[in-house]
């Protein structure tokens, strides 16, 4: 909960998490901007699934693309499962690797990434800090 921001290869992702009215949700946005200008957003709601006893979200771009996710906890580290479809209409999945590094910060990093069954490079950890 709160406002984070990492800056990273001329980029700068803010977002902003907070419980909904009921609490039984977080709320996330995000912005994605290069030299002031935005160039993608989107939102994520993240709850628990009563269902499978674990988190789960739904993440909505810009662009008009959407994914869903269920959330694992591997030692210090939360493992996100993402399948979605992009704006095109090309399937797409990736792992969302999170661990907290202290109170004010945390590393995120993405593995596994196909986008119409092709495997793209992992995405490098990025080190995200509290605003």
């Amino acid at each position: 909960i709160g406002s984070w921001v990492d800056n990273d290869d001329g980029k700068q992702v803010e977002t902003s998490c907070q419980w909904s009215k009921n609490q039984n949700f977080i709320v996330r946005t995000f912005s994605v901007s290069k030299r002031e200008r935005i160039e993608r957003s989107g939102m994520q709601i993240i709850g628990w699934n009563a269902a499978t006893k674990g988190i789960k979200s739904w993440t909505f771009d810009s662009d008009g693309g959407f994914a869903e996710g269920n959330w694992t906890l591997h030692g210090d580290k939360w493992f996100i499962h993402n399948k979605g479809v992009l704006a095109d209409g090309q399937t797409t999945s990736m792992v969302n690797v999170v661990k907290p590094v202290d109170d004010t910060s945390f590393t995120w990093r993405t593995i596994e990434r196909f986008v119409g069954g092709e495997l793209l490079p992992n995405v490098a950890e990025v080190t995200i800090v509290r605003q």
